[in-house]
């Protein structure tokens, strides 16, 4: 998908440490499921993702849905056989779903693609999922699933992102993506990353998200917050939230998100 094989055509990105990765539960699926699912999508030979390059199943994550016990929330990146390439240049078949605990059989789904390149490289962490209470609308309950990159990432870059989060919400039988950003982002305040200079400076901010008591266009309004570090262990300088708003059909918002920035302040 091109938001992913594309993510900031402006500067040279490259990936951040994943700081809240260590924070994360292991999410696990069972084999039974695994090899369920396998069997639906036409596959066969899947195992828990160990980071073998060889292995069809690169990521996954599975998560008892907080509404009705008898039903999983679950993520897959995987590669067929006949599309095998090596860790970095892999087109990826990525499946968010909501699953029948018990048999694993799909309930409702959302299908794309992965697109590897020098941003973005899975590994078997790289899938996370988040079941916090995004409430929307009545009978509305969203959930996030976070794409974490491995990849090395531009030799010199000026900014750069990680932790992809996008919301999905039911439509049907599938799922429908209404919300994208980064939850980690930095960018260069002064100096040249590569060289590294004494007076090089950088800010790096951590995104979270909340419910607003807000709405527009019948679904809840986003609050977006940043918590701003003078470079990657530095001092908190600054928190900052701005407003997303459902415009009918998603939330309009950048992936890479800016309103943290010092350019962007008043």
């Amino acid at each position: 998908m091109e938001r992913f094989q594309r993510i900031f055509p402006v500067l040279a990105l490259c990936l951040l440490p994943l700081a809240q990765s260590e924070a994360r539960q292991a999410q696990p699926c069972e084999d039974a499921m695994l090899q369920a699912l396998a069997a639906q999508l036409g596959q066969h030979g899947w195992s828990s993702p160990s980071g073998h390059p060889d292995e069809p199943l690169v990521a996954a994550a599975c998560k008892p849905w907080p509404d009705d016990p008898n039903l999983s929330v679950i993520t897959l990146a995987y590669q067929t056989p006949e599309h095998s390439a090596p860790s970095g240049e892999r087109s990826l078949n990525w499946l968010v779903a909501k699953v029948d605990t018990r048999s694993g059989q799909l309930r409702e789904r959302y299908d794309d693609h992965l697109g590897e390149d020098s941003a973005l490289e899975l590994d078997a962490s790289s899938l996370w999922l988040d079941t916090a209470r995004y409430r929307l609308a009545p009978g509305v309950r969203a959930f996030g699933v976070v794409v974490s990159s491995v990849a090395r990432g531009a030799s010199c870059p000026d900014a750069g992102s990680n932790d992809l989060l996008t919301l999905v919400v039911p439509e049907g039988a599938k799922l429908r993506p209404v919300f994208s950003t980064y939850l980690q982002a930095w960018t260069t305040i002064k100096g040249t990353s590569c060289v590294m200079a004494s007076d090089f400076q950088s800010e790096q901010a951590d995104l979270t998200l909340a419910i607003a008591p807000t709405r527009s266009h019948g679904y809840a309004d986003l609050q977006l917050s940043a918590r701003v570090r003078a470079g990657r262990e530095g001092n908190v300088l600054r928190t900052v939230s701005t407003t997303v708003r459902y415009d009918g059909s998603q939330y309009p918002f950048k992936q890479y998100a800016t309103f943290w920035t010092k350019e962007e302040q008043p």
